[in-house]
């Protein structure tokens, strides 16, 4: 017996089967990873792919081992066992590749539930990829641009800019963000700008496949983007198959200013307002104020500094009746130029509501900011406030959904419904609601102190207390 071992292991170094079983075994570990991480993990292989790169291998490590072992070795002329074994093997390998291949399926496609509204679409805040990384306030203002022309077609919805810009620098996938904001469909893009020079690029994407429906790419001069969004906002609309009344075209393509470097400056005073300090909101106003030195007659600057003005009191750098008069100056200035600005309108209806305590004024210019602008979803959020305040809670309510339904990840926006359901006296909404405000930025206090108000008329005091 100990004969035939060592026997056995003599023609085992003889025809170096142990060497070609080593280098088999490394060799096959590595076209195995390389499928394993490369084909399947990279390029989304089906996984089967695994199973006939291991049998194919073992298959060809058999057949080599069968050879060296019977090579040489003395057997009948007509009968030689290899010539029986090989061929097995191959057969046997064949038929279970070929059972394999013939039962191979790619990923099951992820089936996206389709959003609400059949027309919808986000605009995701453009990356800015110029070379000195300092075009972010241009970026940010030609998304809110988009954002605004596209939020003037009645039958698409647009989420508002604060739900759009939570997804800014977040690598999150584009079907995950459509779930999240309820659209079916997503705009984004990127931004080069060097000198005078602009390279914009703008993808619309289908979130139920994740395919591209449209893409394009500008190469223009600085002077030439108010050109550039309006065949991006057009090219959306015809994509999506929306027929634009003319009104809603006017909309679309209006021009407040033809001077880019007032509208520049625009940009970035808007950039500046919306950081919401006390020193980004007084170079804001700055901003505003270069921007009609260059311009006198665009209209959006008067606007931005009627906002900026009556934010100013929150930070204690100016008195209300200092500020607010300011603020009203350049109200009337904005609706003398162009009376048809939303976003003047609801300027003015906050400031006859919150300071002048005239609730007819105030009613009349949210009516005609939602008349101009439907969609809007701070004007929403602003008339839910008016409507709680004058004591018609019910109505307050319908205008805080439709502000939330507009800017679904709007922490404002969920706390505004959750105070109006309050005041309704549906405390059992206003604690789900101020739940998921809270969720989404712990650190609001007045969400919780709204929340320890819902318990405490639940007559839950133990919770109204935490909160």
């Amino acid at each position: 017996m100990n004969s035939g071992i060592r026997s056995f292991f003599s023609n085992l170094r003889k025809k170096r089967i142990i060497e070609i079983l080593a280098a088999f075994i490394a060799s096959g570990w590595l076209i195995i990873e390389v499928v394993h991480f490369v084909l399947i993990g990279h390029y989304h292989f089906p996984e089967k792919t695994l199973d006939i790169t291991i049998i194919t291998l073992f298959s060809v490590l058999l057949c080599t081992l069968i050879w060296r072992w019977f090579s040489g070795q003395e057997q009948p002329r007509k009968f030689k066992l290899e010539l029986v074994l090989i061929p097995l093997v191959v057969l046997i390998t064949v038929l279970l590749d070929l059972n394999l291949l013939l039962h191979l399926k790619g990923p099951e496609p992820e089936i996206i539930p389709a959003a609400k509204w059949k027309n919808s679409i986000a605009v995701l805040p453009f990356v800015d990829m110029s070379p000195q990384k300092d075009q972010e306030y241009f970026c940010d203002g030609m998304t809110e641009e988009l954002i605004n022309r596209l939020s003037n077609i009645g039958e698409l919805r647009v989420p508002a800019r604060t739900s759009a810009f939570m997804f800014k620098g977040k690598a999150e996938d584009i079907r995950d963000i459509g779930r999240k904001l309820d659209v079916r469909t997503v705009l984004e893009g990127s931004i080069r700008k060097f000198g005078n020079q602009l390279r914009v690029t703008a993808q619309l994407i289908n979130i139920s496949d994740g395919y591209h429906l449209w893409s394009e790419t500008y190469d223009r001069e600085l002077k030439d983007v108010f050109n550039i969004w309006d065949e991006v906002s057009l090219a959306v609309t015809d994509k999506l198959k929306l027929t634009l009344l003319d009104e809603e075209k006017a909309k679309v393509t209006k021009r407040y200013t033809e001077n880019i470097e007032a509208y520049n400056l625009y940009l970035e005073g808007k950039y500046l307002y919306l950081a919401y300090g006390a020193k980004e909101i007084g170079r804001s106003i700055r901003c505003f104020e270069q921007a009609l030195q260059k311009d006198p007659r665009f209209v959006l600057p008067y606007s931005g500094l009627a906002d900026a003005y009556y934010s100013v009191p929150y930070f204690g750098d100016l008195p209300p009746k200092e500020a607010i008069p300011r603020a009203k100056t350049y109200l009337e200035k904005a609706l003398d130029i162009d009376e048809n600005v939303a976003e003047a309108h609801a300027s003015s209806g906050r400031i006859m509501a919150f300071y002048d305590w005239d609730w007819k004024g105030a009613e009349r210019e949210f009516k005609r900011a939602l008349e101009l602008n439907p969609n809007s979803s701070i004007v929403h959020l602003n008339y839910g406030h008016f409507l709680t305040v004058v004591g018609r809670p019910e109505e307050a309510v319908l205008e805080g959904e439709r502000a939330r339904e507009l800017d679904p990840l709007s922490v404002s926006a969920n706390y505004n419904v959750g105070e109006e359901l309050c005041y309704a006296g549906q405390f059992d909404r206003a604690i789900e609601v101020l739940k998921k405000a809270i969720i989404m930025n712990p650190n609001r206090y007045w969400s919780h102190n709204l929340l320890g108000w819902a318990y405490y008329n639940k007559s839950m005091l133990k919770e109204s207390l935490a909160a």
